[in-house]
Formats: C-alpha cells, structure tokens, sequence
C-alpha cells in the first residue's frame, strides 16, 4: 500500500529532474506500489521517471499503472521507446496493450520488434475473447524428457530471467505434445543424474485454447494449481495460464454476476468510466421492466379496495406483504446466480429450479404469514384505525 508521505517527495524529486534520486527513491520498492505512486503524475511525468530505470523494472512497474495511464504513456512514448518496453513486458500484458493501440500505431511498431516477438503476440491476439487462449502467456519454461535433473536444473537457471514462473516446468516431445510436468521442488530434491521422466507427473491437468476461461479459472482453483498448461486440439504445449491471469477472470465474472443481481448489464468499463447515457440506458432498461412488473401490486390492491374500506386495519399489513416479496425475491436471484456463476446449475436445469422456488415460496409464504398473524392476534384492537 502506498505510503502518501512518500508523494511529496517523489514530486520534488520530478520537479527537481532530479534523476539520481529518482533511482534511489524506487530502488526496492514492489513494482505495484512504485506504480501506485506513479498513478499521481502526468503521462509525462511518468515516462520521465521510468525511462530512468532498466527495461525489466520499467516494464514490471508499466504492468501495474492503472489502465487509463498506460495507454496515456504508450501514447505519449515514441516508437522506439514503446517497442523496447514492450520487448520486457510479459508476453499476455504486451499482447493485450498491442491490441489497445491505433492500427497505425501497431504497425509502425511491430516492425521494431524481433520475428518472434511479432509472431508471438499477433498469436496471442487471436485468440477469441473469453476463451483461455485469451488470457493465456507464451512464457513458460520446458524440459526434455531425456535430460537429468542437474541438466533441467541448468537449463532453469538460464531461462529464468525470462520466464514468468519456472516453479512448474512441463515436459514436452519434438513436436510440444505435452508428455507431462516436473516441479522444480522435485527437480532439487532428485538425484543429480536421474532423469526427468522418472521424477515427472504423468497426469498433467491441461486446458484447452477454446475452453471457457471462467471454466479454466474453476479448474486452477479446484486443483490448488500456480500454473495450467494449455494445449491445442492436437495436444501441444502453446502456453499456460497462471493464478494472476485467472483472478482477473474471477474478479470479471464475479462483477458481472453483482451487476446482475442489481438489476444491471455488465459494463465493459468501471462505474466512473462508462458514458453517462450506457449506464443510464442500463439501469432505466431494468428499472422499467421492474415498474411495469410493479403494476400487477397496484392491480391486486385495486381487487381487494372493498375489502379494505370495510376492514382498514389490512392496509397496515400492506407494505411487510410487498417487503416480504421483495426479499424473498432478492434471496432467490443471489442464491441462482452464484449456483450458475459456479457452475452447479445450467439453464437445462430451469424446470427442477421452478419447481423448487415454488415449494419453496408456499412453504416461506405460510411461514411469514404465521408470523404476520401472531401479530395480528397479539396487537390490541383498539390500536388498529377505525
């Protein structure tokens, strides 16, 4: 969490161009909170400071600027900066910042950048929205099947510094089928000269490009997994998807799942983000169809009018019957929602939830009433209006 004592100085520090200071003002700090007090500056200001720093921290601290600021700096740096910071940056982060550039703009720095380094991302880009290969990286590390633990074990150590995680290392032929994974916890502790496939898991919890990301988010969390390798229709290793990627699915789809609950579409963007006449539109869609439901309340009231010029003492009970409604019809949707958030209900299970609900709302219904007529029974007439 950011320190705000440390604000002032980083501004004078800024102010001053001062870049010795800056250096030492970041050096240690976490790439999240470095990028947190960034968040305080101009675009300008902060392309300033992290062309100070080397080109893995100042892609690390680019990764955790607040959406609206990255694309202001990316839009503010000139090309060659952009591509060297793209260069450093984790293959998924730079793909999906490629994807928010102008057209223009991409393709005057693609041709800054290595063959694979294009090939890579544009691969990456292709990948259907939703999906796991949308949110999947390409930086993964892998071992031959032949080579000894001590091998794996070097091989690891030079291809750590480029790598997001080698803690799972996965075990592929010559073709990248997946043959299985070696934790680099086994790889230590076994015998210098053994090899690979004897200390690697053969059952490899995999995903599959075009499954679900919500589904593969699911399986990471069932399986208590830091990484899943995620194989094409053919079985070859094409990348993995790691805890950090699917939170941000989870976050997604939990938001989504509020809006919904509130009477409200998903929005693409934050509160404060959306256009005024979307979120207007979105909530006015809603409320209207929950009005015009409303009118069947009056229609009901306007029924039962003789009945309560005759006994008025019912028009009291009135505002618990529609609550009780209300609620009642609150506690319903959290409780389906969340079942199809988490996968234990489908729509092909809508008519055991209709059925369900409506023994469920006779059984509630007559206990509410039982309560509602205890107090009817213990309120002294006299108390009731004439």
């Amino acid at each position: 969490m950011r320190n705000p004592l440390l604000a002032p100085d980083l501004r004078e520090f800024v102010a001053e161009r001062d870049e010795a200071g800056l250096r030492d003002f970041f050096h240690g700090h976490h790439p999240a909170d470095a990028a947190e007090l960034l968040d305080d500056l101009a675009p300008d200001e902060v392309i300033f400071v992290v062309q100070l720093l080397d080109g893995r921290e100042r892609a690390a601290i680019f990764d955790y600027l607040d959406e609206d600021l990255r694309d202001a700096v990316a839009e503010r740096m000139n090309d060659h900066d952009l591509a060297a910071l793209v260069t450093y940056m984790s293959h998924d982060e730079r793909a999906q910042l490629m994807s928010r550039l102008p057209v223009e703009r991409s393709d005057r720095i693609y041709p800054l950048l290595a063959r694979a380094e294009r090939e890579d991302i544009r691969r990456l880009q292709s990948y259907e929205p939703g999906t796991t290969g949308s949110v999947m990286t390409s930086d993964y590390a892998t071992v031959p099947a032949d080579d000894t633990a001590a091998g794996a074990i070097d091989r690891l150590r030079h291809e750590a510094p480029d790598r997001e995680t080698i803690y799972y290392c996965y075990v592929v032929d010559e073709q990248r089928h997946l043959k299985g994974f070696v934790s680099l916890k086994n790889l230590i502790l076994a015998p210098a000269q053994r090899r690979v496939v004897d200390v690697m898991q053969h059952d490899c919890v995999f995903a599959v490009v075009d499954d679900d990301a919500e589904a593969t988010a699911r399986k990471l969390g069932e399986y208590d997994l830091i990484a899943m390798p995620v194989v094409d229709h053919e079985h070859r290793l094409v990348g993995i998807v790691t805890h950090d990627d699917v939170l941000d699915v989870i976050v997604e789809e939990a938001t989504e799942d509020v809006h919904r609950l509130g009477g409200v579409g998903p929005l693409e963007d934050g509160y404060l983000h959306t256009p005024f006449g979307v979120l207007w539109l979105n909530r006015a869609l809603w409320l209207s169809i929950l009005f015009v439901a409303g009118f069947l309340t009056t229609t009901a009231l306007a029924e039962f009018e003789d009945v309560f010029k005759k006994i008025p003492a019912l028009v009291l009970f009135v505002p618990l019957i529609v609550s009780a409604g209300g609620n009642c019809g609150s506690q319903s949707a959290t409780l389906i929602t969340r079942a199809l958030a988490l996968g234990e209900l489908s729509p092909r299970d809508w008519f055991r939830v209709f059925t369900h609900e409506v023994l469920m709302g006779l059984s509630l219904g007559l206990a509410l009433g039982a309560v509602g007529f205890l107090r009817a029974l213990l309120t002294p007439a006299d108390a009731y209006p004439e």
